[in-house]
């Protein structure tokens, strides 16, 4: 039996992160124990490299699986030596502080070329950890994902990369027989939008917990807002 700790979302806060797992008894000494992140690990945050460093470590022990978001993919391009869209993702979705972070360089979009270099030479192991990273996992009766999954396709699995990082699951069918578990849409907007009545306040715990339905759990807490991490738990039957 496995005791399955999954998050998502980290961007850049480690010190959340090691929280949060500690609060819910996450034990990397224990065989039983492993942890699942859904992708997001970088941008916006200031402790991008702290978040690496943790989670490079865990998967070094074996104890830690990821999948790759978004955000992961962006700096995934990047490495790869696409910079088309690094001034929009800094300027919009907080780029420029991960890229920072792992070059040891203030941003500047007029010197991309040597912050690429920088990175690979300051951290060699990234560019592989996030390249080797799945789009989603199944496992027993689970789909363990980013963004989303489309239950109406013949077979959801056929989806392109994009798809699985950026789709929202609310807005899609879910997928028969399957419990869909995603981070990427944050649980706050999900209650807002389906309660106009609410707003956006840092002190209402119960807008950032856990959205569980028959089909779908989101685990999205807005932690760039909230300052805090869901960790949702399953037990499967095998390892992950």
């Amino acid at each position: 039996m496995t005791r399955l700790f999954i998050t998502s979302d980290i961007h850049g806060h480690a010190d959340v992160l090691k929280d949060a797992l500690e609060d819910a008894g996450f034990d990397p000494n224990d065989e039983t124990h492993h942890l699942l992140c859904l992708g997001d690990y970088f941008d916006r945050g200031m402790q991008n490299k702290a978040v690496f460093e943790y989670l490079i470590d865990l998967h070094d022990k074996k104890k830690a699986t990821f999948i790759l978001g978004n955000h992961d993919l962006f700096l995934l391009e990047f490495l790869e030596g696409d910079f088309s869209m690094v001034e929009f993702n800094a300027v919009h979705n907080g780029h420029d502080v991960t890229l920072e972070a792992f070059s040891d360089m203030a941003f500047n979009p007029d010197k991309l070329e040597t912050i690429h270099k920088k990175i690979h030479k300051n951290h060699p192991r990234l560019f592989d950890w996030l390249k080797a990273m799945p789009l989603y996992i199944e496992k027993e009766d689970y789909i363990f994902t980013h963004g989303g999954v489309d239950g109406s396709k013949d077979d959801w699995r056929e989806q392109d990369r994009k798809g699985f990082v950026w789709n929202y699951q609310s807005r899609l069918p879910a997928v028969k027989g399957k419990t869909i578990i995603v981070g990427h849409e944050r649980t706050a907007y999900i209650r807002l939008r389906e309660n106009p009545g609410l707003s956006l306040e840092k002190d209402n715990d119960d807008l950032f917990d856990i959205i569980e339905t028959d089909e779908v759990v989101y685990i999205d807490a807005f932690v760039e807002f909230s300052k805090r991490l869901n960790i949702y738990e399953v037990s499967l039957k095998s390892p992950l």
